[in-house]
């Protein structure tokens, strides 16, 4: 990545581009309209150096940038979205608007355009004969390759304009100046800033290198010897006759006939006047290039009112469009990540870090978003003044603080240090976030001494946003505690209800019982109905069991009741039971395959109970007639270094889908199949994860499906031999 003098690369951290007022007009208005295409504003916005730049910037950030390739503008517009883009376009015009660089007035842009947009569309046309780089990315190469010397016009304004007025129309003459004045240039400091996009691109290097030597870059990537070539042409036309060898030279360097070359040039030019001319752009059609910067006339200083009344003015302006981004915003972190890159376009700061009070406790935490280093998740500002720092007093005294500040302060506190290093910077613009005269917390910016002074101009506009975001994020806060509240208002309404139920279903569970009872003793003699009246007993148990669940709290995973089963045991009594009832109506084969001898499982009995007929009872409806369900056992089943006992419930049914698979079991949503509750593999789900134990599935089209239960394997009878081996540890699953 290039590397620029300290001083230098301070002055340009704050991104202050200027841009001519009408291309940012223009965007803004296509940009507000709701029948605007991408492709018209990625149009309007490759004819801006700047405000293209200023689309990268943003696209290739870390909030935004998902990492992919991004090599044209209409990616960087697509990636962004119409909403951003809003505010990007209001935040630049706001800027331009009251800001204002000395010496930056619209007319002295046209040169600089002219040439940017000459270079832009011979390179584009260079790409389209040669076929060695993309025809878009050569484009925006030619349209940005002059860009640095706006960041250094917006950053170090008062130093650098007067050396763009002494270099006058010749561009060679410019570098010369600007590497004895800054020890750098403005290729250079294009070089920096296409390098910050981390672009998969030689863009970087084509910026870096176009105003090199020819024999410098005879050997170089096809993108920079396409913008050498086509900034050699139009840099030709500002001497008296162009010199017909330096088209063959340049030429010769893309491969293509000097004839050719000058052909497109002319084209080039042709467009871009026929551009200037549709725009009203004034002195474009000039065969020379026109200087960027002239010096202003001295400006009457504004009276305080005037002065106030335009402070209050750009505020409501430039806060209108953040109303509409932190209005639709979904979330408090999506909250906080729109104004943070609201402030980066609209202040000019690299970076902003929120530092939240959580809760009543006397510190601020500060808060990491996307791109932003993870330790700062960590870090915490105590509010015991005078040691907390210009964080702290920003909070403690509710206005604006920095770390640059001279007085009784003394030295920088702990955590502003270890914030500032974690972003890289010098020190910090502290911003209290009020809202209702209550500090909610504080917008930290890194910064440079000099931006730092800045900013400091603009303090009122600083305290309107942080005021602005303060409200929106204590109106959040406060729909989210309506939110908590009224989820426990309904929880308890909930289990409320439940009591009710529970109440209400034993009675008639008792009566049913009694009669029962009743039914067993007026039996005639010799009539066995004991088994099955016992069975009836039994689920009417259980169905009072589980009803009584829904008013007690959710069990730990180890449940109370959790016992030593005999696995086999219970499968063939189930069998018993409820193997006919369920599968021979449909026509389906119920076979067991059980192991002997068996590991005991440990498991609560009615959990089993459920969990095996709710296996057993969605096959019985899914499978069709002739099908066969195997129900199976298996013991030291290892896994996480602990023994399971396995029941193994498979089909040799038709499989199920992949959709279904994904979701097997979660609870089905409202497009379930008809007399379905959705709710059985997610009831068993939850039973067997109750038991400390784990269930999975395995499902091919055209050869079935399996569950496998895992339940804790309890301890073995010694006298059983294959008890040493539960003992033994193994690196094998069954």
């Amino acid at each position: 990545m290039s590397t620029l003098p300290s001083p230098t690369l301070e002055a340009l951290e704050s991104m202050d581009l200027p841009t001519p007022p009408g291309a940012v007009l223009a965007f803004l208005q296509t940009v507000a309209r709701c029948d605007s295409s991408m492709d018209e504003m990625a149009e309007l916005v490759r004819r801006e150096p700047a405000l293209a730049a200023r689309i990268l910037t943003v696209a290739n950030s870390a909030a935004f940038h998902a990492g992919g390739e991004i090599r044209s503008l209409k990616q960087s517009l697509q990636v962004l979205g119409v909403r951003t883009l809003h505010s990007i376009a209001a935040c630049i015009a706001v800027r331009e608007a009251f800001s204002g660089l000395p010496g930056a007035r619209a007319s002295d842009f046209d040169g600089f355009w002219r040439h940017a947009l000459v270079v832009a569309e011979l390179a584009q046309a260079i790409a389209a004969e040669t076929a060695d780089v993309e025809p878009e990315e050569a484009y925006l190469t030619g349209l940005l390759h002059d860009v640095g010397e706006l960041l250094l016009l917006g950053g170090l304004g008062a130093s650098y304009g007067p050396l763009l007025a002494q270099a006058s129309e010749a561009e060679a003459a410019l570098v010369t100046l600007e590497k004895a004045a800054l020890q750098t240039d403005h290729a250079a400091v294009g070089a920096w800033l296409v390098d910050r996009w981390r672009l998969p691109s030689f863009m970087a290097d084509a910026l870096l290198f176009h105003h090199h030597r020819l024999e410098d870059v005879a050997l170089a990537d096809p993108l920079t010897r396409v913008l050498w070539a086509a900034h050699s042409c139009d840099a030709m036309a500002d001497q008296v006759t162009p010199d017909a060898a330096g088209f063959e030279s340049a030429g010769h360097l893309v491969g293509l006939p000097a004839m050719l070359l000058a052909r497109l040039y002319g084209q080039a030019q042709a467009q871009v006047a026929a551009l200037a001319a549709a725009l009203g752009v004034q002195g474009s059609s000039a065969a020379s290039r026109l200087p960027l910067w002239r010096a202003p006339p001295p400006a009457a200083p504004a009276e305080p009112a005037r002065q106030g009344l335009r402070d209050a003015v750009s505020a409501m302006a430039a806060l209108q469009p953040l109303q509409h981004e932190l209005a639709a915003a979904d979330s408090e972190p999506q909250l906080l990540n729109a104004a943070r890159e609201s402030a980066r376009i609209l202040f000019g700061v690299r970076d902003v870090v929120f530092l939240l009070r959580l809760g009543a406790g006397p510190a601020l935490s500060a808060l990491s978003l996307p791109g932003q280093p993870p330790q700062l998740q960590r870090l915490q500002v105590g509010l015991q003044a005078p040691a907390s720092g210009a964080c702290g007093r920003a909070a403690l005294t509710g206005r604006t603080c920095s770390t640059f500040e001279a007085g009784p302060a003394g030295p920088l506190a702990v955590a502003d240090l270890q914030l500032a290093r974690a972003l890289g910077s010098e020190g910090l613009l502290c911003v209290p976030m009020a809202a209702g005269g209550v500090v909610l917390g504080v917008m930290a910016c890194p910064v440079g001494r000099l931006q730092a002074e800045r900013l400091e101009q603009r303090l009122a506009l600083l305290g309107s946003f942080a005021g602005l975001l303060a409200g929106h994020l204590q109106s959040w806060r406060t729909l989210r505690e309506r939110d908590r509240e009224l989820e426990a208002a309904t929880a308890d309404r909930l289990r409320l209800r439940e009591r009710q139920v529970v109440h209400e279903v034993g009675n008639p569970l008792s009566i049913i019982k009694n009669y029962l009872s009743l039914v067993r003793r007026r039996l005639p003699e010799g009539v066995e109905l004991g088994e099955e009246l016992q069975v009836l007993h039994e689920e009417i148990d259980r169905v009072g069991r589980i009803v009584r669940q829904l008013g007690e709290p959710a069990a730990e995973p180890a449940l109370p009741g959790a016992g030593l089963i005999d696995l086999n045991a219970a499968v063939e009594s189930l069998r018993g039971l409820y193997g006919e009832a369920l599968f021979g109506p449909a026509g389906i084969e119920l076979t067991l395959e059980l192991q002997t001898p068996l590991a005991p499982a440990r498991a609560e009995r009615d959990s089993l109970r459920q969990i095996l007929l709710n296996l057993w009872k969605n096959a019985a409806e899914a499978l069709p007639p002739g099908a066969r369900v195997t129900t199976s056992t298996a013991d030291h089943i290892h896994r996480d270094g602990r023994l399971y006992t396995q029941l193994c419930v498979a089909d040799n049914g038709p499989g199920l889908p992949g959709d279904v698979m994904a979701s097997l079991f979660k609870p089905l949503g409202a497009g379930r199949r008809a007399g379905h509750s959705g709710l059985g593999l997610s009831i068993v789900h939850g039973l067997v994860a109750r038991q400390g134990g784990h269930i999975a599935s395995q499902s091919l089209p055209g050869r079935g499906t399996r569950f496998f239960v895992l339940l804790p394997q309890g301890p073995q009878d010694p006298q059983d031999p294959a008890a040493t081996v539960a003992a033994a540890p193994s690196s094998t699953n069954r």
